[in-house]
């Protein structure tokens, strides 16, 4: 299983560091497979004194090893590599806290090399010579080994070498900090695609900033880095001062804004002309209770929002909806993950019906939303009403509602016979997907309301036969819905949807446990969930 490079991959983030060393023994294969992942995360490293000085002690090894193999090899002879020489370039998280960074200035003190040359030597180990990693982690910490003379130097090897730089620092950063992490940062020549921060800018730290600027003691640059993440900030004159270099910025992912929204939504409006992709997320213990802070990011965007994702706890409303709609004719995304209030099935009807790029609608285990309300049928004409998006709509994750079906209790027709109405609806659902012939991810039920009390009669006698056009489709979702479903139906789908992979929500005991078998003789290619 291992020898699969993708199943290899999964089964190896699963497995705690002890497992992974025991694997990594087993044979030549699975070391080459484990080693990876084994070195990948020192985190560990650093959450204890002994080990971080076990740690460091390897590294000054390894330094001084380096040095006499250059000498070794001036003479012709040769000498072994450590471990460190080999699997090194595999690092892409270093350890953070005091442990770590203290253990390289307690070698230093036994009179070994200076702990910048150390943690240099590591660095250069984690990045070869010519090497780029996609992803590193450091702490502000680190950056405090780096003497002045040394600092650009440095800098300018660690953030020409990677792709996506994660610096976080803890509470409260100083202006040491703060002024070496703009160092860093300036020395980007556009290798750098991607900016996740973690780190205050206290009182005195803005006051510094502010005087400096105000002196054009610092020169702004605008950095190349096109995704910004801010885990922790607080307003002040060192993240006014930053957020002017943040030109080239398109996708911004926020954390708790709180209290920031103001200052960061004007930041927006005022420096971050190319933004177009916006990510909140807001954690259960977070004071925005209300939409108003969502809707004032999403009026951030001059030209014209392409992504959207709310996270849970953003709450979105009807002001978000209105913020949401000066964008249809850019939106091409639109996801939705947590509690919506004011929220209804016709707030998302302009998103269907007037965003000419949308390509994915998305909405986590929200809202549901009503049958009739998706077939939009025009009054006047009894027609369906043209969506701008037929044409480019690829996903669709909704939960569908109010679904009738004749043999399920309870599921009574108001004013007339199940054949008067129930198949009218089905046909009109039908006739509304039929339209979507792009559509490659389908979502019509849910996880959450997984009790089976809405119904979906998926058969060819209720229209499913209108679905022949979706020749794109690969995934199938319908979790959550009580679904008639048959042989017939299935071998009509392989035959009309070519690219199928997925079907979700199949009932294994019983009601479906005859189609799953039959799939799985069949068409082993598609899974059932």
């Amino acid at each position: 299983m291992l020898e699969i490079q993708e199943l290899g991959d999964m089964i190896c983030q699963l497995l705690s560091l002890q497992d992974l060393a025991r694997c990594a023994r087993v044979n030549k294969r699975w070391h080459s497979i484990v080693i990876p992942h084994l070195w990948r995360d020192l985190e560990c490293v650093g959450s204890c004194w002994k080990r971080s000085q076990a740690f460091v002690q390897m590294v000054a090894e390894d330094y001084l090893e380096e040095q006499q193999r250059r000498n070794l090899l001036c003479e012709g002879q040769s000498s072994h590599m450590s471990a460190l020489s080999k699997y090194g370039h595999w690092i892409r998280l270093l350890p953070s806290g005091y442990y770590f960074r203290d253990a390289f200035t307690w070698y230093e003190r036994k009179n070994g090399p200076s702990a910048f040359e150390l943690f240099q030597h590591l660095f250069r180990r984690c990045l070869s010579e010519d090497a780029q990693v996609e992803y590193l982690s450091v702490s502000t910490r680190i950056l405090d080994l780096a003497p002045h003379d040394s600092q650009r130097a440095f800098y300018d090897f660690m953030v020409t070498r990677t792709r996506q730089l994660y610096i976080y620092g803890g509470l409260p950063t100083s202006y040491a900090d703060m002024s070496k992490l703009t160092n860093l940062l300036d020395q980007d020549s556009g290798t750098l695609k991607k900016l996740r921060l973690n780190v205050d800018a206290p009182a005195g730290t803005s006051r510094i900033f502010k005087l400096k600027e105000e002196s054009n003691d610092i020169q702004p640059k605008t950095w190349t880095f096109k995704e910004l993440t801010l885990l922790y900030w607080v307003d002040g004159s060192f993240w006014t001062w930053f957020f002017k270099q943040c030109r080239q910025v398109e996708t911004l992912e926020v954390c708790n804004p709180d209290g920031t929204a103001q200052a960061l939504a004007q930041a927006m409006l005022n420096h971050m002309p190319q933004l177009t992709e916006i990510i909140l997320e807001c954690s259960e213990s977070s004071q925005m209770k209300e939409d108003d802070v969502a809707a004032l990011l999403l009026a951030g965007s001059t030209k014209g929002w392409r992504r959207v994702k709310l996270g849970p706890n953003t709450h979105p409303g009807r002001r978000v909806m209105d913020a949401l709609e000066k964008h249809l004719p850019t939106l091409e995304t639109l996801e939705f993950n947590g509690v919506c209030r004011g929220f209804w099935s016709k707030n998302m009807l302009p998103f269907l019906r007037f965003c000419p790029q949308l390509q994915s609608l998305v909405n986590i285990d929200i809202t549901t939303l009503d049958v009739k309300t998706f077939i939009d049928r025009d009054p006047v004409t009894d027609t369906l009403r043209p969506w701008d998006c037929e044409r480019t709509l690829k996903v669709l994750r909704f939960a569908i509602t109010g679904i009738p079906r004749k043999d399920w209790p309870g599921h009574s027709i108001e004013g007339g016979s199940w054949f008067s109405q129930g198949y009218e609806i089905h046909n009109g659902l039908f006739d509304r997907l039929a339209r979507l012939n792009h559509l490659e991810v389908l979502w019509l039920g849910s996880h959450s309301h997984g009790n089976d009390n809405e119904s979906l009669e998926l058969s060819l006698e209720s229209g499913l036969y209108k679905l022949a056009g979706l020749k794109k489709l690969k995934e199938l979702y319908i979790s959550g819905l009580c679904v008639k479903f048959g042989i017939k139906e299935v071998q009509w789908m392989v035959e009309n949807w070519p690219r199928l992979r997925v079907i979700d929500g199949l009932k294994a005991n019983g009601v479906h446990e005859e189609v799953i078998g039959w799939i799985r003789k069949n068409h082993a290619r598609i899974s059932v969930l």
